[in-house]
């Protein structure tokens, strides 16, 4: 399996090409990253580049990895899926709007897309118990704990959990009776009927506490992930599994038991 990386020089993006460079059935054809062109991709004898219309042109990968920005990973998505290759988003943060560009490619090339939140396998079932819980304690609260070089907040991954928690919810949550706010945020952001606080610090890499109240009892399901090399088996699975989905899959649960 041919794959490039997108944003290949990053924290996530070498730690992907390691990855895949270790890989028996995986070939590492291309890194694109736009600061630091021309620079060797370790342990290769490719060269960073930042022209990834003609990478996709040249080396026609199966499928792409894009760790980049919410501002261009969309316009990434849709480049790849036009020229025959299978996007996988690892940049969390994009839009409504950005993902039904996305679809809509995905449709009118007739090639699956990934956009996966969080690809610590831990992650995802932290997201899967929490929805299974809203089942039976639908008070909850949400905080994410991120690098202070985080771009967006709340996480991709708070945003998911919040979602799948509503999806579950058997009854609407009761509103916490806190009346004076003596400071701006301090309940944190409501998305959902799921307040989401937000801490970026360094020292930290992806942290997700979901707290779940009810009668005389509290429920904590937390995720850490302590290092980057977390997420690799998510990655490696949305490879060796993309080519057998369809349209635009979102969250890295729908490729576990498939």
């Amino acid at each position: 399996m041919k794959v490039g990386v997108i944003g290949a020089s990053g924290r996530m993006g070498r730690e992907t090409c390691a990855t895949i460079l270790a890989a028996q059935d995986m070939e590492l054809v291309f890194g694109v990253d736009h600061k630091n062109s021309g620079n060797p991709v370790a342990g290769t004898d490719l060269r960073l580049t930042n022209d990834l219309a003609g990478e996709l042109a040249r080396t026609k990968p199966d499928a792409v990895v894009d760790f980049t920005h919410p501002s261009s990973a969309a316009a990434h998505a849709v480049d790849a899926l036009r020229t025959g290759s299978i996007p996988i988003i690892g940049t969390s943060g994009l839009s409504d709007s950005a993902l039904e560009a996305v679809r809509n490619a995905s449709n009118d090339t007739g090639l699956p897309a990934l956009y996966i939140p969080n690809f610590a396998i831990g992650a995802v079932l932290m997201m899967k118990f929490a929805a299974e819980a809203a089942k039976h304690l639908p008070e909850a609260q949400i905080i994410e704990m991120h690098h202070d070089r985080k771009v967006d907040a709340p996480s991709g991954t708070a945003i998911r959990t919040a979602e799948l928690i509503a999806s579950n919810r058997t009854r609407p949550p009761k509103q916490p009776a806190t009346e004076v706010i003596k400071v701006d945020g301090a309940v944190g952001g409501t998305y959902r009927d799921t307040p989401i606080h937000s801490v970026r610090l360094p020292g930290l890499v992806a942290h997700q506490l979901v707290l779940f109240g009810g009668p005389g009892e509290v429920l904590t399901i937390r995720h850490d992930s302590l290092d980057r090399t977390s997420f690799m088996q998510g990655v490696l699975l949305a490879l060796r599994k993309c080519k057998s989905l369809t349209g635009l899959v979102i969250g890295l649960e729908n490729l576990l038991d498939n």
